[in-house]
């Protein structure tokens, strides 16, 4: 990785830490939804004037497996641009250059203990109610794995998660369903 890749990784990580940070304004939007706007884990009540304005995305889903937690995020396509300003132009894993992308979801993984676990190789297979299926590698952000993805299609979506975290191969699925 080149120095600018690496300062640009830099940059897009420290971003995306404030959108793990609450929103009143994107709380009341999402509970208005009936979605609920739970902060990343690790970061309830971290509230500032600057974190009104980072995107909050909807709680999708928490779970333990293999003594793991797993929190998934899905954030609209303007949250997700707001969160990638300053990527223009760059490519990366789990980064959508096609255009058909609707949304951006992530997953944060703690142990045990709730000590974020970075550095792991997590990838996504999303099967649509048309049963089409995306298949993406996560780039590693803000404590979490993240990838753009598509749900155009509404119905009921079947979300399979991969993950290679240190000497743990972990899988999961589970369904969300887009109105």
């Amino acid at each position: 990785m080149t120095s600018k890749n690496k300062a640009l990784s830099i940059a897009f990580a420290c971003a995306l830490i404030g959108a793990s940070h609450g929103s009143a304004a994107a709380a009341e939007d999402h509970g208005a939804m009936g979605h609920g706007s739970a902060p990343a884990p690790g970061h309830e009540g971290h509230g500032s004037a600057a974190a009104a304005t980072v995107p909050q995305g909807v709680l999708l889903r928490e779970s333990k497996v293999q003594g793991l937690s797993f929190v998934y995020r899905l954030y609209s396509w303007d949250e997700r641009n707001v969160m990638m300003k300053g990527m223009e132009g760059h490519a990366m894993p789990g980064m959508d250059s096609s255009g058909k992308a609707t949304n951006h979801l992530m997953v944060f993984v703690r142990d045990g203990a709730g000590k974020e676990l970075t550095g792991g190789k997590v990838g996504f297979i999303l099967t649509g109610p048309d049963k089409a299926e995306q298949k993406t590698l996560t780039m590693g952000m803000s404590g979490g794995y993240g990838a753009d993805v598509t749900l155009r299609v509404p119905g009921t979506y079947t979300i399979k998660t991969k993950a290679v975290i240190g000497d743990r191969n972990v899988v999961e699925d589970f369904s969300y369903t887009v109105k």
